[in-house]
C-alpha cells in the first residue's frame, strides 16, 4: 500500500504547500484508491501524480471547512467527463450535512455526473465499512465544528500456499489451490489434509490512523494506541508555538509527541503544516519523535510505500 500527499498545507495555500488531501492507494489489497479530504485545487494537483480519478471510489471527509471540502466539486466533475455512464458509483463519507453541501454545489453550477454518489453521514463513533479484508472506523475529533478521524484495520489474512508441497502430492496448480486456501480442510485421493499445513504463517494486518484538525485530547491516546501508522495533523511544528495549538484547535509538536507515547506507532506522517515554518526547521522540530518511530513531515507531492 502506498500514500500520496496532493495538499500538505494548513488553513491557506501556500507557494509549496496546496490545501488537505492525500490518496491511499489499495490497488493491490482492495482493487481501489481512497481519498480522504478533498481541499481546493486537488484535481490541479492529481494531474502531477500517476493517480487515476476513475480508481478513487472512495472519498472520506474529515469536517466542512472549507480547505478540506473545496476541491470536491471539481474532482467530482472532473471524474465524470473519464468516465461512461456504467461506471462504479463512489461513496461519500463524512460529517452531516455533506450530502447538501456537494448536491446544492452541484445544483448551483448545473454540473451533472455520469456516475451514482452514495452518502453515508457521520455523526458519532461507528463502524462505517466492515468486510473480509478490511474495518474502517470513524471518530470524533476536538476542532471547533464536528470534525472525525478515521482508523482503517486490514484484517488478519491467511498466507501463502507451498505449491512445491502441494505438487508433491500429485495436486498442480490450479482452481483447487484457491479451495484449498479458503478452507480448514481439503480431500485428495480418498485422504483429508488439513489445509494449514500447506500454508506459511497468516499475514498480520496493518492498522492506520487518520487525524485531520483536532485540539489535544487524552481521547487520542488511547484511539492510535495499537496503529502501525499515524497521519496526524501537526500545525504547529515548533514547540514554543504550542500554545496557539490550543487556542485554534489544532495540535502542535508536543501534542503529537504526548499522543504517541504508549503507541506502537511505526511510522508517523505529518500533515496540516502552517505556512509559517519553512524545511530548515523540520529535521530540529521533530528530533524528539524519531527515536520511537520513522517519522516523516509530508509534502505535496510525496509517496510513501507503508
Amino acid at each position: 500500500m502506498e500514500v500520496q500527499f496532493l495538499g500538505t498545507g494548513a488553513g491557506l495555500p501556500a507557494k509549496f504547500r496546496n490545501t488537505q488531501s492525500f490518496v491511499f492507494n489499495f490497488m493491490q489489497e482492495l482493487k481501489e484508491c481512497w481519498m480522504f479530504d478533498c481541499g481546493e485545487a486537488t484535481q490541479h494537483q492529481i494531474l502531477k501524480t500517476n493517480i487515476k480519478p476513475t480508481k478513487i471510489t472512495k472519498i472520506f471527509i474529515s469536517h466542512l471547512h472549507a480547505d478540506h471540502v473545496l476541491g470536491l466539486i471539481g474532482f467530482l466533475s472532473s471524474r465524470s467527463f473519464l468516465l461512461d455512464t456504467n461506471a462504479s458509483k463512489v461513496t461519500i463519507y463524512g460529517p452531516v450535512g455533506i450530502k447538501d453541501f456537494i448536491e446544492k454545489n452541484m445544483m448551483f453550477t448545473h454540473c451533472s455526473l455520469s456516475y451514482s454518489v452514495e452518502y453515508i453521514e457521520i455523526s458519532s463513533e461507528q463502524c462505517i465499512i466492515d468486510n473480509k479484508t478490511v474495518t474502517v472506523f470513524s471518530y470524533p475529533l476536538a476542532h471547533n465544528v464536528e470534525c472525525f478521524g478515521y482508523k482503517i484495520i486490514f484484517k488478519k489474512q491467511k498466507g501463502s500456499l507451498d505449491a512445491d508441497k502441494l505438487r508433491e502430492l500429485g495436486i498442480m496448480p490450479g482452481p483447487f489451490y484457491r479451495e484449498i486456501k479458503e478452507s480448514d480442510t481439503f480431500e485428495f485421493n480418498g485422504k483429508v489434509y488439513n489445509s494449514s499445513e500447506f500454508l506459511s504463517e497468516d499475514k498480520p494486518g496493518k492498522e492506520i490512523s487518520i487525524i485531520p484538525d483536532t485540539r489535544y485530547f487524552e481521547g487520542l491516546n488511547e484511539f492510535v494506541k495499537n496503529s502501525n501508522i499515524i497521519i496526524t495533523e501537526c500545525t504547529y511544528l515548533l514547540k514554543g508555538d504550542a500554545h496557539h495549538a490550543r487556542k485554534n484547535y489544532h495540535l502542535s509538536i508536543l501534542d503529537v509527541e504526548k499522543m504517541i507515547e504508549n503507541s506502537k506507532v511505526e511510522n508517523l506522517l505529518l500533515t496540516h503544516i502552517s505556512a509559517r515554518y519553512d524545511r530548515n526547521i523540520e529535521k530540529d522540530a521533530v528530533e524528539s519523535l524519531c527515536d520511537k518511530c520513522s517519522v516523516k513531515i509530508a509534502h505535496d507531492l510525496e509517496e510513501y510505500t507503508l
